[in-house]
């Protein structure tokens, strides 16, 4: 079934796949949109790879937004079973993405990981294992355990990371 997705969807199956979840239940643990946009740029330029976003039903609209006029990049977040989901995470080169259950997966099938932390403690939920990296704040109220800061439901650790540093976590 993923093989005919994958097909539907035009997504060339000679090129790595990468797949991205830049979603979460709770915005708090969201990374901005733009940063992953400017992610996604890079990841095209620097590897040449096909991305896929995952995601539920819900955040379909904004992973499109994400995808904008790309041709590199696809939108498969509500598309896809939960089995579906690890199929295509086991096939994908990398998964990239926030404190969510996508990065769970993928490590569970054997994918290696990169996932944004913020204020939950990623020493005790990130895959473990050489192959998952985590990218995480060096602010000294990390990990707060809190649901944004201020009772914003945004969160400054994740706001102060760069690009530079999640692309450095990617190349390594």
């Amino acid at each position: 079934q993923v093989d005919r997705l994958l097909e539907r969807e035009e997504i060339a199956s000679r090129r790595s796949l990468v797949t991205l979840n830049p979603f979460s239940r709770w915005s708090y643990k969201e990374w901005d949109l733009h940063k992953w946009s400017e992610v996604i740029d890079r990841l095209g330029e620097e590897f040449q790879v096909a991305m896929v976003l995952v995601g539920s039903k819900s955040e379909r609209e904004r992973a499109q937004q994400l995808c904008g006029e790309r041709t590199d990049v696809h939108n498969l977040a509500g598309m896809t079973t939960l089995a579906q989901l690890a199929a295509l995470l086991q096939r994908s080169r990398l998964h990239i993405g926030v404190d969510s259950a996508a990065p769970h997966i993928a490590a569970a099938v054997g994918t290696p990981t990169v996932t944004i932390y913020g204020p939950t403690d990623w020493y005790d939920w990130a895959p473990i294992g050489e192959n998952h990296r985590v990218v995480v704040s060096p602010l000294p109220c990390v990990p707060c355990f809190r649901k944004g800061c201020d009772g914003r439901g945004e969160s400054r650790c994740l706001d102060d990371l760069t690009v530079g540093e999640v692309m450095e976590t990617i190349r390594a």
